[in-house]
């Protein structure tokens, strides 16, 4: 009979993997062995078979070779605990058969016994042969075939090696595994493809100030209302795979993405995409897209009347005038002039034609302040400020200066950065005198200092109230006035930690330094303890910290 009617004869599926199911092979386990004991009957049968009347211990391998078995190692011990009972019971059954005949005086014939094994999940047939006894016959391959097929064995078999097996003279004693089932393909789990950037990159590559404004500098990403955020990707079905008896196993579907939706957005009706439900800029936070909405101010502010407060982006297309306050908790642009009022940005803060503080100014941003000139004003950036030029100002800056687009001066004042100050000159022919300090936080330096005073003003405060003559509104008073002591106080213990903590993450590199193409007499440059002050003009210089001097380097 030909090999290919055998199989259509048993109704036994030879081991075909489809292409897509090649994916599911599993690792390749170190796989135990099982041990029956000489005193087994395991042991009994094949010192019967071998004839020499030694008992010995029975090792059989779960795998031949390169056999890659579809087990799951965590249920390596019960499988095996599974074999074991499996071909203890057909041995203590064909040992009972011998004993009978031999006690009956009848002749020990027995013929050659398949023992088929199945795994706990039926994802992997073995079969045990025991050697015929006496005038006992061997099995032939079809015979084989019929014992798995007897077990409900008709999945994956692996035809060539049954035929191996047949072929064999020494095949007894050993565990081969004859069919293996297909295990299922997870879907692929969902995903999300982004339309927006996670973290927009900022334009450092300024050729002048005024041509730039919030959305060339990459700072915000303008949105439109139903515009997508996001593709969302549905997790795959998978592929099904099959045990060795043929039963369908399911594949388990995809995790399902998570959605960062956060304000003002919303997922279709379809489910497909996540879209702004608003028009504004959209930002990535936390773990999330939020879309803010955005304050757009067609005309100047010239009274303190028109002081704006506001939760999202502001775009004021005019100046900005005295005694005007504006607040954001986004970004903040300004297309005219700041004159003598208070600017604070939650993020970002961009004035496209500049500030005349006229010294009092106070401009603030929780991020980078971007101006075309900063002129007699006080400034506040948490991560850098980039200006065409600078003068008579006070600058903090807890990251870097950079005056080197345009005029690329800096003249008079103090700047205090807690890195780098970059620019093509500084100081001036005048030797006006110019101050650098460089290290430290100084806007948290700065802002740690007005918790400072503001806690003394408290206790102050609290001292006078103690020494007026007691009465129910003065204790009311006293009361207050101590509570928001205790505020200031735990205000400032944390202040102190924040900073402590934000000074230990800097690298151990020091990258403090004052780098120029011109720099002029007058200029005076501070790192820690140490001062250096330039007396004559000097091309190409870069000042910094050898050893514990300030020097050229």
């Amino acid at each position: 009979m030909e090999l290919g009617q055998e199989n259509a004869t048993n109704g036994i599926k030879p081991n075909s993997v489809p292409p897509a199911e090649e994916k599911a092979v599993p690792n390749v386990l170190p796989l135990p062995e099982i041990v029956f004991p000489p005193e087994h009957a395991v042991s009994k049968l094949r010192m019967v078979w071998q004839g020499n009347g030694v008992e010995s211990e029975v090792r059989l391998a779960l795998s031949h070779g390169q056999d890659v078995l579809p087990l799951v190692e965590h249920q390596m011990g019960e499988e095996v605990q599974l074999l074991r009972e499996t071909i203890s019971q057909a041995a203590r059954k064909r040992c009972e058969q011998l004993w009978r005949k031999l006690s009956q005086g009848e002749p020990p014939d027995l013929d050659e016994e398949a023992v088929v094994c199945l795994s706990k999940d039926v994802m992997v047939a073995w079969l045990l042969l025991f050697p015929p006894v006496g005038a006992g016959q061997k099995r032939s391959m079809l015979q084989l075939l019929q014992a798995l097929s007897s077990r409900g064995v008709c999945n994956g078999v692996n035809v060539p090696r049954l035929k191996e097996i047949s072929g064999l003279p020494d095949r007894y004693f050993q565990l081969y595994p004859v069919a293996c089932g297909t295990l299922p393909i997870p879907g692929e789990d969902g995903s999300i493809l982004e339309k927006y950037p996670c973290t927009p990159e900022e334009n450092t590559d300024i050729q002048e100030m005024a041509k730039e404004d919030y959305i060339s500098l990459n700072l915000v990403q303008d949105i439109q209302e139903g515009d997508i955020i996001c593709e969302i990707i549905p997790p795959g079905k998978g592929i099904a795979g099959h045990t060795v008896t043929g039963v369908r196993v399911p594949a388990p579907m995809g995790k399902e993405p998570v959605i960062p939706q956060g304000r003002n957005t919303e997922v279709s009706k379809d489910g497909r995409y996540l879209v702004a439900s608003q028009f504004g800029h959209v930002e990535y936070k936390g773990r999330n897209y939020h879309v803010k909405p955005v304050l757009e101010i067609l005309k100047s502010l010239e009274s303190p009347e028109e002081s704006v407060n506001f939760m999202g982006d502001v775009h004021i297309h005019g100046d900005v005038l005295s005694d005007v306050t504006v607040r954001a908790m986004g970004n903040i642009q300004v297309d005219g002039v700041i004159e003598g009022c208070i600017i604070e940005a939650g993020e970002h803060l961009v004035v496209s034609s500049g500030v005349q503080g006229q010294n009092a100014a106070v401009i603030r941003a929780h991020k980078s302040i971007y101006a075309k000139y900063l002129e007699h004003c006080k400034v506040y950036a948490k991560e850098s400020v980039v200006a065409d030029y600078i003068i008579d100002c006070q600058v903090y800056s807890d990251g870097t200066v950079k005056v080197c687009s345009g005029r690329g001066a800096i003249i008079g004042g103090n700047v205090w950065s807690a890195s780098e100050v970059s620019a093509l000159s500084v100081g001036s022919k005048a030797e006006r005198l110019t101050s650098i300090e460089l290290g430290g936080l100084p806007c948290e330096d700065f802002e740690r200092m007005q918790i400072q005073q503001e806690y003394e003003k408290a206790c102050q405060e609290v001292e006078q109230e103690e020494k007026k003559p007691e009465t129910p509104e003065q204790r009311s008073r006293l009361s207050k006035m101590r509570l928001n002591v205790y505020v200031i106080q735990m205000k400032l213990d944390k202040f102190n930690k924040d900073v402590r903590n934000a000074l230990l993450a800097h690298s151990e590199e020091d990258h403090r330094r004052l780098i120029c193409d011109t720099i002029y007499p007058g200029t005076v440059v501070t790192i820690g303890n140490s001062a250096f002050r330039v007396e004559s003009i000097r091309e190409n210089c870069r000042i910094g910290l050898i050893g514990k001097a300030v020097r050229y380097i």
